[in-house]
């Protein structure tokens, strides 16, 4: 497929470009017309913000999505065409990491991420493609939300809504778009001035800053500037790197003390602190020096939300209702026990063996599955009730000759 009709693939044909006559804005509340425009700014390649972000996103990515089935009583693992796409390649130019690692970090840069899902002729799911798009408007039409989706210059989709997986963050006061990311803006332009600052700074300390004199008679003003141009020619121009000038007994040189003023570290580290707080994420997860308690608490405030919320949307988007009532069902998991101290590795081994399989034990300490793993391995302590006292008096009521298992058995 080449690259010009990758738009065209993912949307199909020139239908639905523009809003049908009879679709109408969507309003909010106050009045409003709904409509989400991603913020651009600097903000984007910040490398403060962009380590907060990457942290996040390659370790949402991580999330493992599962297709389960949990129907009178009996919860199916579903290995079929659909979890391939969730797992693996979910459109045909990313796998599956590089497709949650950009939905995540679409996430956190601007508080929404669309994910738009195609679908064959028989409503099944053939593709799931992250939208990156100039501009997005609600519009109401044959009773349903569609999407109207404004690309570069002149490209337009009109889209169901339902056909768009939609992640939000700091909800807006709208209620369907994300909060705008111009609450971190303000701390932004600051870091700015900061960091302006220190590289000014540095250039102001770097430079050789004096007054020039001269012990000879009155000098013309226009032999006073050729005398300071000629300093500033051999000594500044040309870069001497040595920082030491020659000068005449006619000429005195009095240098003059700049200190520049810098913010100070604690003024550094508030703003410091107010990036990783809009990120709820700390220093340790970024620079990948954190413990377990560290870990767990990222994940419980950061990815879990995170995961929970993909679960959700794509549960209700990606399903029928009548498929939903037959309990179909997208999880996202990541396995926190990787995280763990080996000593909680090792007191888990000794004590969640009645509630885990092999396999998921094996995963615990990075070992490969094995073919017989998925069975729950039992001690005694555990056995079923109904059979504990026979055994511990060493009666098996199974085999009792002559008993009353054989009555009504024909022979």
């Amino acid at each position: 497929m080449e690259l010009r009709s990758l738009f065209s693939n993912i949307f199909g044909n020139d239908k639905n470009t523009t809003p049908p006559e009879r679709a109408t804005e969507v309003k909010i509340l106050d009045n409003r017309k709904a409509v989400f425009t991603p913020y651009k700014g600097d903000f984007e390649n910040d490398p403060d913000i962009l380590k907060c972000i990457d942290a996040i996103a390659r370790n949402g990515a991580k999330m493992h999505p599962r297709h389960i089935r949990n129907y009178a009583g009996k919860m199916e693992n579903l290995k079929g065409n659909l979890y391939k796409f969730l797992a693996k390649q979910p459109n045909e130019i990313q796998n599956a990491y590089q497709f949650y690692y950009q939905v995540i970090s679409n996430l956190e840069l601007y508080n929404d991420s669309f994910v738009y899902i195609q679908r064959d002729k028989d409503l099944k799911v053939t593709g799931l493609y992250p939208l990156n798009f100039k501009e997005g408007k609600y519009y109401e039409y044959q009773g349903k939300l569609w999407l109207r989706l404004k690309f570069g210059r002149n490209s337009e989709r009109f889209v169901p809504y339902d056909d768009c997986i939609h992640l939000t963050r700091f909800v807006g006061e709208n209620g369907l778009f994300g909060g705008s990311p111009k609450a971190i803006i303000k701390t932004l332009s600051i870091k700015h001035v900061v960091d302006e600052g220190i590289i000014n700074a540095i250039k102001t300390t770097q430079a050789i800053k004096g007054v020039i004199k001269s012990t000879q008679a009155m000098l013309k003003p226009e032999d006073v500037k050729k005398m300071r141009d000629q300093f500033v020619e051999d000594f500044v121009k040309k870069g001497d790197k040595s920082g030491i000038g020659g000068l005449d007994a006619t000429t005195d040189f009095t240098p003059v003390k700049i200190e520049p003023t810098t913010a100070s570290d604690g003024q550094v580290k508030n703003i410091d602190n107010k990036l990783l707080a809009y990120f709820g994420i700390s220093e340790e997860i970024i620079q990948s020096k954190y413990n377990e308690d560290q870990w767990n608490a990222f994940y419980e405030s950061v990815l879990e939300p995170i995961g929970l919320q993909m679960s959700l949307e794509f549960t209700n988007k990606i399903f029928t209702p009548t498929e939903k009532n037959f309990g179909n069902e997208i999880i996202f998991e990541s396995n926190r026990l990787q995280y763990a101290s080996n000593k909680t590795k090792i007191e888990l081994l000794r004590y969640a063996n009645n509630i885990m399989t092999i396999n998921e034990l094996r995963e615990v300490f990075n070992l490969a599955p094995r073919e017989d793993g998925d069975v729950i391995m039992q001690d005694l302590n555990h056995i079923d009730s109904t059979i504990a006292n026979d055994y511990q008096t060493g009666n098996d009521s199974n085999n009792d000759e002559g008993g009353d298992n054989n009555e009504g058995e024909g022979n």
